[in-house]
């Protein structure tokens, strides 16, 4: 016998918490770019920090997505059990 979830229940949990971490990613990649902006600093180490903080802030995304792409995998496949 499985564990009972209501669907919509389980379908809003995952699409919170999909909110909320796109919600984090996008806040932590604006408030980098606007330090990196209002730093006194001269206009080519700016470009250069710049480029750097949006290839990590990229890598950071994709780990992101492939970590939250794994995790709705796993939550499908114990739904699918428990039917």
């Amino acid at each position: 016998m499985g564990i009972y979830l209501p669907q919509r229940s389980r379908r809003r949990d995952n699409m919170t918490a999909k909110g909320i971490l796109i919600g984090i990613l996008i806040g932590g990649i604006v408030g980098a770019t606007t330090a990196l902006l209002l730093a006194p600093m001269e206009g080519a180490e700016a470009r250069r920090r710049i480029s750097h903080s949006s290839k990590c802030a990229a890598e950071r995304v994709g780990k992101a997505a492939d970590s939250m792409k794994d995790c709705v995998t796993r939550q499908h496949k114990t739904v699918q059990q428990a039917i």
